[in-house]
């Protein structure tokens, strides 16, 4: 089996509503148009089998289905490792791209599944991979006002905050029957956000368990009070609640609750977790820890130095979620239920649209060969990403910049994210890399 070609699709996926969290919603290496969508290539890697596969990636149509394609012209899908390992998958000029490397991976894994008859999670832990895949509730506050179909609007589920945030997140919970919130927060004041928390708790009950993130920008002493104050909420684990693997190794010592180090994607990183003691519970990534296989070699690690384990998420569209089901199916269990945002999207690329949760917010391995989807062109076209879509989101954003992007200064623009950026940036750089 020999690759042919790349077809490329840039598309760009309303979400529900802008997602907010401690940086505000427009730092974190997002483009100012993306506030509002999930932006993506959506690649297919054609064979002279007649088999196409598929992958997700961050690069350019153009860049795709050029200089990449080039390079994999020819080559055999079985080769996956050095593909990803030497295609100039960056388009400043390197191979170490992780979300194009990783999501190349994507594609080499759906042909060889294929071309071997049997679904993804199958093939990389020899046959051993559970049916189901167990997800978290991921839940922010949001900003006013949603988009849909590239246009501003007020309706669907429209702004989330402290007054209403326990019933957003009882709602979603009731819809979907996870058994596990993630909390995503560090954008009010401390206080008002634990007396949120504990709105949730009650407004829940006593069923699902609860996990707080409020993306490092507590320092250490309001984190050490945050663990205090959460201690009897049914706290699965504290994640980023300390800023710095230094504080999160303090944080250890000072509560019982379990700390975890987000961000701890590539060994790399991880192994700076584990010289620091930073905590109890690790996060690998789809796409941070190097793709499907990248994420079983991250497993092996993790478990030889007794971390307990979760997978972090971003906002990814069908094809890198269901990349994600096959891998933690393969290399799980997990110690606890997986993040996803996939609920807060409004559509998807595949056919049948958005795909299905089953009971307790789990998703099924499908039997089919590969990763078991396809694509719904129908869809890809309503989405396209073009230079106009791009405009509306870019004039959404201003909009939203110009409301509530502001210093919080009298009579200027209201500031949502209680985080400082630059802070956040150092840390990750601690932590052994560019945050990505």
């Amino acid at each position: 089996m020999k690759i042919t070609g790349i077809t490329a699709h840039e598309v760009g996926v309303p979400m529900q509503s802008t997602l907010l969290w401690a940086y505000s919603f427009s730092n974190h290496g997002y483009t100012d148009h993306v506030a509002i969508a999930t932006p993506r290539t959506i690649i297919e890697v054609k064979t002279d089998e007649g088999l196409t596969g598929l992958g997700e990636v961050w690069a350019s149509k153009a860049h795709m289905e050029g200089p990449v394609a080039a390079f994999v012209k020819g080559r055999d899908p079985f080769d996956w490792k050095r593909i990803i390992a030497e295609a100039p998958l960056s388009e400043k000029g390197n191979t170490g791209d992780p979300q194009n490397r990783a999501g190349l991976e994507f594609a080499m894994w759906d042909l060889i599944g294929k071309s071997l008859g049997r679904p993804v999670a199958a093939l990389i832990n020899g046959g051993y991979y559970t049916p189901t895949v167990e997800f978290a509730a991921y839940m922010f506050f949001r900003a006013p006002g949603v988009v849909e179909q590239g246009r501003s609007k007020g309706g669907g589920p429209g702004e989330v905050d402290l007054d209403n945030y326990a019933e957003h997140v009882a709602g979603v919970v009731k819809k979907y029957g996870f058994r596990s919130v993630k909390l995503k927060i560090g954008v009010y004041h401390p206080k008002d956000e634990i007396a949120a928390v504990k709105r949730v708790r009650e407004a829940l009950g006593p069923g699902p368990t609860l996990r707080i993130d409020p993306n490092s920008a507590w320092d250490l002493e309001t984190a050490i009070w945050a663990a205090d104050q959460v201690k009897e909420l049914g706290i699965e684990y504290l994640e980023d609640v300390a800023r710095g693997l230094d504080n999160q190794a303090r944080l250890r010592k000072a509560t019982s609750l379990p700390v975890c180090v987000d961000g701890s994607y590539s060994l790399d990183r991880l192994s700076h977790a584990i010289s620091e003691q930073a905590g109890e519970v690790a996060m690998c990534d789809i796409y941070g820890s190097g793709g499907i296989a990248g994420v079983r070699d991250w497993m092996t690690v993790a478990r030889t130095f007794g971390l307990k384990t979760s997978m972090h998420s971003g906002r990814y569209l069908g094809v890198s979620h269901m990349a994600k089901v096959h891998a933690a199916a393969a290399s799980g269990p997990f110690d606890f239920p997986i993040d996803a945002h996939y609920h807060q999207q409004s559509d998807d690329i595949l056919k049948g649209g958005l795909l299905k949760y089953g009971p307790d917010g789990t998703m099924k391995v499908p039997d089919k060969p590969g990763l078991g989807i396809e694509l719904d062109y129908d869809r890809i076209e309503k989405y396209r990403y073009t230079d106009a879509r791009k405009k509306e989101y870019a004039e959404f954003h201003r909009m939203l910049t110009s409301k509530f992007g502001g210093s919080g200064n009298p009579g200027g623009p209201r500031r949502l994210g209680y985080g400082d950026y630059s802070l956040f940036q150092s840390e990750h750089i601690q932590k052994g890399g560019k945050h990505s």
